[in-house]
C-alpha cells in the first residue's frame, strides 16, 4: 500500500501474484460465508448461495481494486491513511453494489428502505478483507539508486536533517525507537525525531529497503546474513545485527536480499 514509486523493482511480477492472491482470498471467504449461510442466507439451496457469494466477492474486490488504485496514486497517505479512506469509499459502493446483486438474485426489484441493512455486514466482511489483504500482500517500502545527474548526493532531502558530524556520512541503517529515528552511518549513530515511513521516502538515491516494521537497511550496508534457529538478521558494516521480520522475508528473498 505504500507509494509506488518506493517499492520493488520487480513491480509486474509482485501485482500479478497480489492478483492471485486477492482472488484466492475472495474465493475462500466466499466458501467460509455460504458454509456458515452468513447474513440470513440459509433460506437459499447451497449452489445458489454459493454463486450469491461468489458473485458478491467478485464485485466487492472489482470495487476494492478500482479504489486501490487510486488510493495508490495519493502519494501523502500513509498505509492507515490509505486504509481508512479506503473503507471509507468501499463501504458505501459495495452496499449498494451487494443490495442491487441481492435483489437480482431474488428476482425482485430493489427496494430503497432495504439499502441501510446491507451496511453493517458489508462494513464487517470489508474491514476483515482490508485486514486480510495486509497481511497476505505486505511488501516492504524500498528506496532506490538514481544516475548521480538526477541528485547531488544520496538521500540529499534526509541528509539535511543530520548534523554537520553525519550529513556526509554513509547511511547504513535506520531503526525507529519510540518517536525517534536511529540513524546508522559511518560516521556513527544519531537520534532524529521523525517517522521511518516519512523517512524512507525521503532516502532517494540509496537503494535499501524496509526489512522489519522498524527497520530500514541500505543494500551496501549490509555484510552478511545471518540464520538463527529460523530467525534472519542482516549484520552490518559497523557491526549492527538488524533483524528481519517473517513478513517481509518472503519478499526480500525475491528481491535478493537473502
Amino acid at each position: 500500500m505504500p507509494n509506488p514509486a518506493v517499492r520493488a523493482s520487480s513491480a509486474a511480477p509482485a501485482y500479478a501474484s497480489s492478483w492471485v492472491r486477492g482472488v484466492l482470498i475472495a474465493l475462500a471467504m466466499a466458501g467460509f460465508l455460504t458454509y456458515f449461510s452468513a447474513a440470513g442466507t440459509g433460506d437459499m439451496p447451497w449452489l445458489w448461495r454459493l454463486a450469491y457469494w461468489v458473485t458478491v466477492m467478485a464485485a466487492g474486490s472489482l470495487v476494492s481494486s478500482v479504489v486501490g488504485i487510486f488510493l495508490e496514486r495519493q502519494t501523502r497517505l500513509n498505509t492507515w491513511q490509505e486504509v481508512a479512506f479506503m473503507l471509507a469509499i468501499i463501504i458505501p459502493l459495495i452496499s449498494v453494489t451487494v443490495w442491487l446483486i441481492t435483489a437480482a438474485f431474488e428476482q425482485q426489484t430493489p427496494q430503497w428502505r432495504r439499502l441501510p441493512y446491507f451496511v453493517p455486514p458489508v462494513a464487517i466482511i470489508s474491514a476483515v478483507m482490508t485486514f486480510l489483504h495486509m497481511q497476505v500482500n505486505r511488501i516492504p517500502v524500498q528506496s532506490h539508486t538514481y544516475p548521480e545527474a538526477r541528485i547531488t548526493e544520496p538521500g540529499e532531502t534526509f541528509r539535511e536533517r543530520l548534523g554537520f558530524k553525519y550529513r556526509h556520512a554513509d547511511i547504513l541503517a535506520l531503526s525507529a525507537e519510540d518517536h525517534y529515528l536511529r540513524v546508522h552511518t559511518s560516521a556513527g549513530e544519531t537520534l532524529i525525531l521523525m517517522r521511518l515511513y516519512d523517512a524512507i521516502r525521503e532516502l532517494d538515491g540509496i537503494e535499501g529497503s524496509q526489512i522489519h516494521r522498524s527497520w530500514w537497511v541500505a543494500k551496501d550496508a549490509v555484510a552478511d546474513v545471518r540464520r538463527n534457529d529460523g530467525r534472519v538478521a542482516l549484520a552490518l558494516k559497523n557491526g549492527v545485527a538488524a533483524p528481519v521480520s517473517r513478513s517481509y522475508a518472503k519478499a526480500l528473498k525475491g528481491d535478493g536480499w537473502l
